[in-house]
């Protein structure tokens, strides 16, 4: 009888225990999943504060221009 046809016996406690590893697998994973979702969800967080800031230093940086422009650029008067 080839390999590949001949049946496979397991004891019932083996059978146990490999569903029991397969199932907390499956919850790490789970886990996993939850944990990487957080940390997308920080990081978006992050990328929007961050975009907040940037905004913040151009405005001012603007501002610091139009005031040096005025200041020392000569008056057409």
């Amino acid at each position: 009888m080839p390999e590949e046809t001949m049946p496979v016996f397991v004891r019932i406690d083996d059978y146990k225990d490999i569903l029991d590893v397969i199932n907390m697998i499956k919850n790490k994973i789970s886990e996993a999943k939850e944990t990487l979702g957080k940390i997308n969800e920080l990081k978006n967080e992050e990328d929007a504060e961050l975009e907040l800031w940037q905004t913040g230093v151009e405005e001012v940086e603007r501002k610091v221009e139009f005031i040096d422009k005025t200041l020392f650029e000569p008056s057409a008067l």
